[in-house]
């Protein structure tokens, strides 16, 4: 069993608007920390299955700059007691990874804010409309600074469920479990991360229109691991891109995800370049910057180009 954390449930009190995705922005501050500790101390199902086997690694283009090993479970995970990550080329369509990357789930946490933001977008490019110059902002800062309020109120915006049920049809997920109305409980495994961080990419989630606006405020996330002011303000520029050379990473978009549950911390790790798209998915009970540095060291284990 992984090891057991005790919360600050004052710090969740004090960052409480907006947190999880449980459409509390309306209620009173009372309501909101009793039903988000409520929350944290209920810890999401996850699936833990793997096969036993451990194949070789399909053979990657190295010319992509990053390319799994002939063994992926020789990669290191530091301090998680659960990991799984994947890599997709985008030019071949491969996809190599760890023995558990389509079995193991986990909750996707503000790695899913991104899509929010995109299926919003694209339903107004489909209806002929332009969204508002507040609406960009909105969507900007819900992607930059992690904002969980405006995650909130635009998954409301979209129908609730209806918007993972896009993202699983529209960019063909097969592993994703829905918590109803409750978007950051959502559950994938990493080949379903890098399947939507490539729906991302090809214009399917945001539409032609709006993929490079959405990608290009993924790039300016920003805020380190220390940085989490509050449920509006959430630093998340860490992971994947500190694990890349700068020739890489200059051209990648990224969005994290992370909470804290009693048992320890759930965190995603998302990066996506025009050769590829990699997800590291974990749990750990050692801090934040445990899984942070984790994301970095798979990501570092994979660079064949710096």
């Amino acid at each position: 069993m992984p090891p057991r954390v005790l919360l600050n449930v004052g710090l969740i009190a004090a960052t409480a608007v907006g947190l999880l995705g449980v459409g509390l922005i309306a209620a009173s501050r009372e309501g909101v920390v009793a039903r988000i500790t409520q929350l944290v101390n209920e810890s999401p199902d996850t699936t833990l299955s793997a096969p036993t086997d451990e194949p070789a690694a399909p053979e990657q283009r190295a010319g992509a700059g990053l390319a799994a090993p002939r063994n992926p479970n020789s990669i290191a995970v530091g301090d998680a007691w659960l990991l799984g990550w994947a890599l997709l080329d985008t030019e071949t369509g491969v996809v190599a990874g760890s023995r558990n990357s389509a079995t193991m789930t986990n909750t996707v946490e503000s790695m899913i804010k991104p899509w929010i933001a995109a299926d919003h977008l694209r339903r107004l490019a489909e209806g002929g409309r332009e969204p508002s110059t507040q609406t960009l902002k909105e969507l900007n800062v819900m992607i930059v600074d992690s904002n969980d309020p405006m995650a909130e109120k635009y998954y409301q915006i979209g129908g609730s469920d209806a918007v993972i049920e896009r993202l699983i049809s529209l960019c063909g997920l097969t592993q994703v479990r829905i918590k109803t109305t409750l978007w950051s409980w959502t559950e994938m495994t990493p080949q379903d991360a890098v399947a939507y961080g490539q729906c991302l990419a090809d214009g399917r989630a945001a539409s032609p229109r709006w993929t490079s606006w959405v990608l290009e405020a993924m790039k300016e996330v920003r805020g380190g691991v220390t940085d989490q002011l509050s449920g509006e303000v959430q630093g998340g520029h860490w992971g994947i891109v500190d694990g890349l050379p700068p020739s890489l990473a200059q051209d990648t978009s990224i969005k994290n995800g992370w909470t804290l549950y009693k048992d320890g911390w759930h965190i995603n790790c998302l990066a996506v370049h025009p050769d590829w798209t990699l997800a590291v998915m974990l749990r750990t009970g050692s801090g934040l910057q445990a899984g942070a540095n984790a994301c970095k060291s798979v990501a570092a284990a994979l660079v064949v180009n710096p």
